[in-house]
């Protein structure tokens, strides 16, 4: 019986992009995918992140470099959540800027009526 064998790909970073194994993946292992053990697969499966190909050696990241890579990213897309509770606050103010309209209005109209109450007494 013969034993499967484990492959790794990576990107031009040298990040792993993808795992292989040949009783699996057959032909449609890539080309640039390199030969890794089982004991390999299951170091690099379980934080694939942490490990890059560097001069045709896999060796794990610098915190450095994880860091940089970490502020690099785009920021996460906001929850469902989080754009209901904008939308809130946006609807909360809208809201408080018509009641302030319409306070001022009152008072104008108010202003109003009593000046023209005060007219007819005179």
């Amino acid at each position: 019986m013969k034993l499967p064998k484990y492959y790794a790909d990576f990107d031009e970073a040298g990040n792993i992009t993808g795992f292989y194994v040949d009783d699996i993946h057959g032909d449609a292992i890539p080309e640039t995918a390199i030969p890794i053990t089982v004991e390999e697969w299951q170091t690099y499966a379980a934080a694939s992140h942490l490990y890059k190909l560097d001069n045709g050696t896999i060796r794990e990241k610098t915190p450095e470099e994880i860091e940089a890579e970490r502020a690099s990213r785009p920021p996460a897309p906001k929850s469902h959540v989080e754009l209901l509770e904008e939308e809130n606050a946006l609807l909360a103010i809208e809201l408080a800027q018509t009641q302030a309209r319409l306070d001022q209005a009152e008072q104008e109209q108010a202003a109003l009526l009593f000046e023209l109450v005060n007219k007819e007494v005179i």
